[in-house]
């Protein structure tokens, strides 16, 4: 297994530009962010991204799932 070079904290929010480009052997690089206030490039390979989809949906439906959940609990019960 290996582990990332270097250890980067971003918040991505609303409106955050995002782009791909396939760079070609199975390899895909995601840009996000711009020129002017700065970008995080992520490259990568086509079972590590499946992996990180993976990954990201799962926090996806957690997220969502708590988001309901605490939604419903601060509803009054019907009658």
């Amino acid at each position: 297994m290996q582990t990332p070079m270097l250890d980067v904290y971003t918040k991505l929010t609303d409106g955050c530009s995002m782009s791909y480009e396939s760079i070609g052997a199975g390899e895909t690089e995601f840009t996000l962010g711009g020129a002017i206030n700065g970008a995080l490039v992520l490259t990568f390979t086509g079972a590590a991204l499946r992996d990180f989809l993976a990954l990201a949906t799962e926090a996806l439906d957690r997220n969502t799932k708590s988001t309901v959940d605490a939604s419903s609990a601060s509803e009054p019960p019907t009658k």
